[in-house]
């Protein structure tokens, strides 16, 4: 990676980090678009690096995968859901803060271990970044998902569309 990929990964990961930890209004959209495209995009990553994956390499990135699904499901779990001016507000606060910097902290120590093995073990762990965080993400919001579609407190985008109940139309 060179210093321009950091710069924007660092950036977009700290875009993330900060509006699951202050907040925003809940939606069945925005915790959909951005995994998808992270593993889209890590999936294709890895395809074109045309690596020769040793058994050391899959083991220390299926483990990491692992670890980074389970991290995606526990940060799901701690976001908390309140009620902002009337619609469903989800926000992850001082645990969704401890629980990113355990899991960026993890990735790190994956890419500082896979250097050290060398070889296609250092180049599948960079390869591997996106699809990472994009499974984490992808987690997370199916987590996030079901405990909004549980809840049942009105949703903000809803009420922008004109309410969930179905519209009168002319002719039916």
């Amino acid at each position: 990676m060179d210093i321009e990929q950091i710069l924007i990964a660092v950036v977009v990961l700290g875009w993330i980090v900060w509006r699951q930890v202050v907040g925003q209004y809940a939606s069945r959209t925005k915790l959909t678009w951005l995994p998808l495209v992270l593993v889209v995009l890590g999936v294709y990553t890895v395809v074109q690096a045309h690596l020769d994956i040793t058994t050391t390499g899959a083991v220390l990135i299926g483990a990491e995968m692992l670890l980074t699904v389970v991290l995606g499901w526990v940060r799901g779990r701690a976001v908390s859901l309140e009620t902002r001016d009337g619609f469903l507000y989800l926000r992850g606060g001082a645990p969704a803060l401890v629980l990113w910097v355990v899991s960026i902290g993890m990735r790190v120590l994956v890419e500082v271990l896979a250097h050290g093995i060398g070889g296609s073990t250092a180049a599948l762990a960079t390869a591997t970044i996106a699809l990472s965080f994009g499974l984490s993400l992808g987690v997370q919001g199916i987590v996030l998902r079901q405990r909004i579609r549980n809840d049942g407190r009105p949703l903000q985008e809803d009420a922008r569309r004109g309410g969930t109940r179905p519209r009168a139309t002319l002719g039916r």
